[in-house]
């Protein structure tokens, strides 16, 4: 079976012998065949070596010397560890270079929770507390915040408050705070209210734009060009989303080809964003792959975002392999909120959390404090009566609990 080039880019190293590269042997200092350490247990030390008194190794031939006791080795054996230390990063190194070099040095997050976190709640959550989470969400850094919606509060009852929440936030920090507006009557209503960036939102689904708009995909791009002309006229910059980018509910596999179609329809009516959504979480690396390849044929790499829920487990894995591909925007959503009303069995987003504590452990900045992102998904977890589902919240917030009590 072929592989999809980008596999071929990704995996350089198919031909490496996996114990030279991947196991603890890797970390060994040989030399002439025979491993030397400076530490420990009793060595064996057979080869030659010229001591103080002038007397040759091999007068000792039989003899076991401690390295952590024999004077005549404890010199040796310190250099043998400083430097086989040496080595040993030198070489650990050149591994992190070839397998994450390609990653980029900063990832811009797009916090998607007010908005496609709350909107899929049965209860529907106070004004001031959506007002409260956004100005915690911002006090950690996050440099888009998602705030709201302006459908109709027939569908979605849970976002009826739209303008509320953007009057109570402006002003807030330096944060952006795009909502999204279905048609031109959402956009008008968004201006209205102050909002200064919307998004729109397409599927690659059929069967899905008209459980989720009540329309084809076609009169969803009819509807979204009459928007983003307004948006151009106003100076409002626009962001395009894209559902069932790898999967739908109804139809099952969607064909790289018609996410490729839409993004491209987007990009010509002027977004400048166009984020890709696996609403329903069935994406793996392997199916992610070819509809990156098929999206980046016709829109600009530095425009793409990613959106992946994480019903399946394969959000932060899927994240990776976007990253590797070269896209540095991620969405997501303060503790794991999120599913879609629309498409049964679609769990929640992938964590903020967790996506800052993977990027701070790769070493790309996102200028996000954990620390304060965790105190944010506390504080709407206790609100909604159940744990978050971040699981570094859980782990950090366990740590820190019973470091407190040493």
């Amino acid at each position: 079976m072929l592989l999809p080039k980008s596999v071929n880019k990704l995996s350089k190293f198919r031909s490496v012998q996996y114990r030279k590269y991947f196991s603890l042997f890797a970390l060994r200092d040989e030399v002439d065949g025979k491993v030397i350490g400076g530490g420990g247990g009793d060595r064996c030390f057979r080869k030659h070596a010229n001591f103080g008194n002038g007397k040759e190794a091999s007068n000792y031939e039989t003899k076991r010397y401690s390295f952590n006791r024999d004077p005549a080795f404890l010199e040796f054996g310190a250099y043998r560890t400083q430097n086989r230390h040496y080595r040993s990063q030198l070489h650990i190194a050149d591994i992190k270079d070839k397998l994450l070099g390609s990653l980029p040095k900063f990832v811009k997050i797009v916090e998607v929770g007010p908005r496609d976190g709350l909107q899929n709640e049965k209860e529907i959550v106070p004004t001031y507390v959506k007002v409260e989470l956004i100005k915690m969400l911002v006090s950690s850094g996050l440099p888009v915040v998602e705030a709201t919606s302006f459908v109709s509060p027939k569908w979605v009852p849970q976002l009826a408050d739209a303008k509320d929440v953007i009057s109570a936030i402006q002003g807030i920090g330096h944060s952006r705070f795009p909502v999204l507006t279905p048609n031109l009557k959402g956009f008008e209503a968004a201006m209205a209210a102050g909002a200064k960036e919307v998004a729109i939102f397409a599927s690659a689904s059929e069967s899905f734009s008209q459980s989720n708009i009540n329309c084809s995909i076609e009169e969803s791009l009819a509807r979204y060009r009459d928007v983003a002309l307004a948006a151009e006229n106003h100076k409002i910059p626009v962001r395009g989303y894209i559902s069932c980018v790898v999967g739908c509910p109804v139809e099952g596999a969607v064909p790289p080809s018609k996410v490729a179609y839409v993004a491209e329809e987007l990009i010509n009516m002027g977004c400048a964003e166009i984020s890709l959504g696996d609403t329903i979480g069935v994406g793996t690396p392997g199916t992610v792959i070819p509809m990156l390849e098929a999206v980046l044929d016709v829109v600009p790499l530095e425009k793409l975002a990613v959106h992946f829920h994480d019903t399946y487990g394969q959000a932060l894995s899927n994240i990776m392999l976007s990253l590797q591909m070269g896209i540095s925007i991620v969405d997501s959503s303060i503790s794991g909120l999120g599913g879609c009303p629309y498409a049964k069995g679609a769990s929640g987003n992938v964590a903020t959390e967790d996506v800052v504590y993977m990027l701070n452990g790769l070493g790309v900045k996102t200028n996000v404090d954990l620390r304060k992102l965790i105190l944010a998904g506390d504080y709407i977890s206790k609100h909604l009566g159940r744990p978050s589902g971040s699981k570094a919240a859980i782990a950090l917030s366990r740590t820190l609990t019973n470091a407190s009590k040493l």
